[in-house]
């Protein structure tokens, strides 16, 4: 299974649909509900709601945008 993160955006939206189109199995992952092939909601912000995102992934594609209000983890 391939997971997508930041599905929504730019360049994870196009990925999808060209990894849907070619008949992969594919996650793809957001903040908010999105009506994309294999959509689940989850936010890198919470670990543990991509937990179940992530599990039996074979290949992870890690899209973010850069953000002006992050959030400090230290």
């Amino acid at each position: 299974m391939i997971v997508v993160t930041g599905a929504t955006g730019n360049a994870g939206q196009p990925l999808v649909h060209a990894l849907a189109q070619a008949s992969e199995q594919v996650t793809a992952v957001s903040r908010r509900p999105a009506e994309l092939p294999g959509h689940r909601q989850a936010d890198l912000a919470d670990p543990e709601s991509l937990r179940p995102v992530l599990d039996g992934a074979d290949v992870l594609f890690l899209l973010v945008a850069a953000a002006w209000n992050v959030v400090a983890f230290t």
